[in-house]
């Protein structure tokens, strides 16, 4: 079966490189740690890949998804004794490295290691304010103390990360103070709040209702506009947020798609995930594979496997999702549908959308900014203006050159040069948008 032009290849890949870690949070999807407590045949091969393996595995992802986003993760990522030898060999091949950690093991020499080997940034776990109830959400006593020093480490040393927070019964109060926290306290480039998917240790968590969850996508809203153009504020797992965000302005700048009609999730579309023991899933809260790359090639699971056809047939998409005129926009999420259901197209039972109430409405078919377009240019480019755009992750590249092409066409700019991408960049989310 061809695959649609527009899913041609993964931007993002997610790889759990293990299943050892130094905590035992209570909603881990990978069921990681020294005591498995999830029965179930999806979690049973807890194998894991040697160098050579990942070597082979990086050569494949490099060959299929050039420059792609490759987040490295567990587990805890950095007990891996490679972990520096994988991060040096993945950054040659011109992948994006980063690497999600709980921050626990940073130290300054780590940091400037990590920063040598070519490590374009991490992602820490912070899951409340009060130092007890992190640690008692994390399941080890001190992981708090050590996750803000690593992140004071990392600002020290220069390299950029981003805070990861889980909303949930134990923080839902909270949310915008740990957003400042994140701000002014830890410098964070970016602040992601997750929802919860039922699926390995989190699937016996999930605490906050859906009317619940309705709330905080309002108070997300307000968060994301109070830190515009200081951090970088998104919602993960929620492409129902959208809902929120037509609600309140349909033409949002924050409103986010995918291409292809991919909607919010990207599982499958964008995006993959790469077990430990080398089966790839379309999401990594998704426990259904599509291969093993210790027998097949990136480039065959993706376009042939049955999990990553069917989950791309956004048109079929049952219940609520499959009625909803947000579908392109939103599409709901495939992992938590199928945690809830068994179905990966049935509707997400977090939303509580009913659908009919924009249908119709003209605002619908205004271009949304959307992850995954080719960076397709129009207008001529200086070589240091294009160069500066190597620096911007593939998934967003064409999404950002859009943007500043369309700024100079605006503003009569008819050649695109680095002293106006230094112009432009004071309007977009982040000071290092365009990197120098």
């Amino acid at each position: 079966m061809e695959v649609q032009e527009v899913f041609a290849r993964p931007y993002v890949v997610s790889w759990n490189l293990t299943y050892r870690c130094n905590l035992a949070c209570e909603h881990c999807y990978l069921d990681a740690g020294g005591k498995p407590l999830v029965e179930d045949e999806a979690f049973a091969d807890r194998s894991e890949l040697t160098t050579a393996q990942c070597f082979k595995i990086v050569d494949d992802i490099a060959a299929f998804a050039p420059e792609a986003v490759t987040i490295l993760t567990g587990g805890e990522p950095l007990l891996r004794r490679d972990i520096l030898e994988i991060i040096r060999y993945a950054s040659a091949k011109g992948l994006w490295v980063v690497v999600g950690t709980n921050g626990v093991k940073i130290t300054a020499t780590l940091a400037a290691l990590l920063l040598k080997e070519g490590l374009r940034g991490l992602s820490l776990s912070l899951d409340a304010l009060d130092p007890e109830r992190h640690d008692r959400f994390r399941r080890v006593t001190g992981a708090w103390r050590n996750t803000v020093q690593g992140a004071r480490i990392l600002k020290e040393t220069g390299l950029p990360f981003i805070v990861q927070t889980t909303v949930g019964a134990h923080n839902v109060n909270e949310l915008g103070a740990i957003a400042e926290f994140a701000h002014t306290q830890l410098v964070a480039s970016v602040w992601n709040l997750y929802f919860l998917v039922p699926t390995g240790r989190g699937a016996f968590v999930s605490d906050i209702s859906p009317d619940e969850y309705d709330r905080v996508l309002a108070d997300l809203a307000t968060i994301e506009k109070r830190y515009a153009g200081r951090m970088l504020v998104n919602a993960k797992c929620a492409p129902h947020y959208v809902k929120t965000l037509f609600a309140a302005d349909p033409t949002s700048p924050f409103l986010k798609t995918y291409t292809g009609g991919a909607g919010g999730c990207p599982a499958g579309t964008h995006y993959l995930g790469i077990r430990p023991n080398g089966d790839v899933t379309p999401c990594p809260y998704l426990p259904v594979f599509g291969g093993n790359l210790r027998e097949e090639t990136l480039a065959e699971v993706w376009a042939r496997s049955e999990p990553f056809v069917a989950i791309r047939k956004r048109n079929a998409l049952g219940g609520r999702c499959g009625a909803c005129e947000l579908n392109a926009l939103c599409g709901g999420c495939r992992a938590r549908a199928f945690g809830a259901t068994g179905d990966v197209l049935a509707e997400d039972p977090l939303c509580t959308h009913t659908p009919g109430r924009f249908a119709g409405s003209p605002l619908l078919t205004i271009p949304k900014v959307e992850y995954g377009r080719p960076a397709v240019t129009e207008l001529a480019w200086d070589d240091d203006a294009r160069e500066r755009m190597t620096k911007i992750p593939a998934f967003v590249r064409g999404m950002v050159v859009k943007a500043v092409e369309s700024y100079c066409e605006k503003n009569g700019i008819a050649r695109v040069t680095a002293p106006h991408l230094d112009a432009i960049r004071a309007k977009m989310p982040t000071s290092k948008m365009f990197g120098k």
